[in-house]
């Protein structure tokens, strides 16, 4: 028991500190399929320490642009289960034990791409008003009253406390008459990698299909062209993804859709991921193995009993635990992976 909420906490610290590039972080938005519909359950309120979510909506009594266990609402305060939550999952599941994934989810149900374009949001929602289709706009200002700016606002945060590693995005059965909503796409997508000073190279959008046995399965034609229209876009799809049939219309996926989805999200992700890795440099086998027995040996003696806290070991299993190190005055979070020895300071004084 101790062990467990010890190293949440601990974990939660970690985020909370200066840049750490083990922490990956996504951006995501859309309409109702990116926000989810699936019923939660309670196995979707179990967390791990290693899946946050980034709290882009002002509810829940949790405060906007603080880290979380990542638990259902991941978006707006009616947000139930959707892609983000199984693709977060999928993502700690499969990458090493030294990752922390987290996303920060801004998607409304029912709404255009122009919501999400800095340039035609402002008259987007004053036309809606006009009009009287106000029952979303208590969601949209939980994100602030503007989605684009609520975006860059994450990424920003995103960027001072890990690094972000893509988009993920879910959108058009809004704008299934526009005909130029690929080029639309990918206008937002080209303005947030301007504002946040990303690399596009190295930041790939994932565009999902809409369910190919829905009403507007027919649509992803367009969603192919806006994947491919940008250079670092990659299309999921969503063949084989249920739908559920409502009373007026077949858009959103079942929950067996959304993990099969959202699976396909993270699959994709580790695959871009994994062509990112630099070539392994095998000439420096051999100190590495020699540093990190050094580590051992000098922690070895400096490893003591903490007020309040059990007395700590050197860790010598891949389970993070915390050592205090006598020698600089620090608590650090320690473990071994694959032959290497990781470590990540959690108090004490910058040395």
């Amino acid at each position: 028991m101790f062990g467990k909420s010890l190293f949440l906490t601990t974990a939660l610290c970690v985020a909370a500190l200066a840049q750490d590039p083990n922490l990956h972080i996504y951006l995501a938005y859309g309409q109702s399929n990116m926000s989810g519909q699936a019923t939660v359950t309670d196995s979707d309120r179990q967390t791990n320490p290693r899946f946050l979510v980034l709290r882009a909506g002002n509810h829940s009594n949790q405060k906007v642009g603080e880290f979380y266990p990542a638990a259902p609402p991941m978006g707006h305060s009616q947000s139930k289960v959707g892609i983000v939550d199984f693709f977060g999952r999928k993502m700690i599941q499969e990458l090493p034990d030294s990752i922390m994934v987290a996303v920060a989810n801004v998607a409304i149900g029912g709404q255009s791409i122009d919501l999400f374009d800095k340039d035609r949001n402002k008259a987007y929602v004053q036309n809606a008003k006009n009009k009287g289709d106000t029952w979303w706009i208590q969601y949209l200002d939980e994100y602030g009253g503007d989605a684009y700016k609520r975006i860059v606002e994450m990424g920003k945060i995103a960027k001072q406390k890990g690094v972000i590693k893509g988009f993920l995005f879910h959108q058009g059965e809004a704008d299934y008459q526009m005909n130029d909503w690929p080029k639309r796409v990918k206008k937002v997508y080209d303005d947030l990698i301007a504002e946040l000073e990303l690399d596009p190279e190295k930041t790939p959008i994932l565009i999902g299909e809409l369910a190919p046995t829905g009403d507007l399965g027919w649509r992803n034609d367009a969603v192919k062209q806006a994947a491919d229209l940008i250079p670092n876009g990659h299309l999921i799809s969503a063949q084989g993804c249920p739908a559920i049939k409502e009373p007026s219309y077949t858009l959103h996926f079942s929950r067996e859709g959304y993990q099969t989805f959202g699976e396909r999200y993270a699959e994709k992700m580790l695959e871009i991921l994994k062509s990112q890795e630099p070539a392994p440099d095998t000439s420096k086998q051999d100190s590495v193995v020699e540093d990190s027995s050094k580590m051992n040996s000098a922690n070895q003696d400096s490893t003591i009993a903490i007020r309040g806290l059990p007395r700590l070991q050197v860790v010598e299993s891949q389970q993070p635990k915390l050592y205090y190190d006598q020698k600089e005055q620090t608590l650090f979070i320690r473990f071994k992976k694959n032959g290497r020895e990781y470590r990540y300071r959690v108090s004490g004084s910058m040395r």
